[in-house]
């Protein structure tokens, strides 16, 4: 066997690693789906049509994201080197990208009686030059870790500021059991579940935080986490601000 074929990554597994990854990805569009499709049900013999409107948005938005997947991966397979992240950097609104986001995802808060904030500080760029599709799958992973682990009638906050006027930062915070001290130096390994010793409470794959730091590393970013049991956790994703 030669050096360049021992050094090659073994195509199935890459392609095992792909579904993998795209199964945890459609977890979210999809019960954002199933339960704006459930709450649309319950609404539409009550004349609500303003909330009726707001639900069928919430379900546009869902399977909108889930094509973004479906392309995302499609162009991942159909590369020479599937384990390689590729960057498709363009400028958006990041203000409205997250608006759409929360708005996919609200039935899900709705059905636990979450409420979501969202601040934006007055020095936060109107639009930003980055990867629009990763950047999405981050916000995804990191809310849905919020919704997954905060009890009925809590808090999660999504704040964006300037750090240094040369990174952009988007922290989001929520009032869920919290990580212990001695869980955080393993958090985002893949498979590891938040709390050890409970994957049938929670559920998932143990894949989000993970997918979070990869995809944050490959934009030049970082991400920062502190926690504390039963009070909550607070992620921040540090990621240099492009012009």
């Amino acid at each position: 066997m030669s050096a360049r074929e021992m050094e090659a990554p073994d195509a199935s597994e890459v392609m095992k690693s792909i579904f993998r990854t795209t199964l945890h990805e459609i977890g979210t569009p999809i019960n954002g789906i199933v339960s704006a499709s459930r709450l649309l049900e319950q609404e539409l013999g009550k004349g609500n049509h303003e909330f009726i409107q707001e639900l069928i948005q919430m379900i546009g938005t869902s399977a909108n994201y889930l094509q973004e997947i479906f392309e995302r991966v499609r162009l991942a397979a159909q590369q020479e080197n599937l384990h390689r992240f590729q960057l498709d950097e363009i400028v958006f609104d990041f203000s409205k990208l997250l608006d759409g986001i929360l708005r996919s995802m609200a039935a899900l808060f709705m059905e636990k009686q979450i409420s979501v904030v969202k601040r934006m500080s007055d020095d936060f760029p109107h639009t930003v030059f980055s990867d629009r599709t990763y950047l999405t799958q981050i916000v995804y992973n990191l809310l849905t870790n919020a919704l997954k682990y905060s009890p009925k009638s809590t808090r999660v906050t999504i704040t964006c500021f300037l750090r240094d006027g040369e990174k952009m930062c988007m922290e989001i915070a929520d009032q869920g059991i919290g990580i212990p001290a001695r869980e955080l130096p393993y958090i985002f390994k893949e498979y590891h579940q938040i709390v050890a010793g409970a994957p049938s409470k929670f559920g998932g794959m143990g894949l989000g935080l993970s997918i979070v730091k990869n995809l944050t590393e490959v934009m030049g970013g970082s991400i920062e986490v502190m926690s504390e049991v039963g009070v909550g956790s607070v992620f921040t994703i540090v990621l240099p601000l492009k012009k």
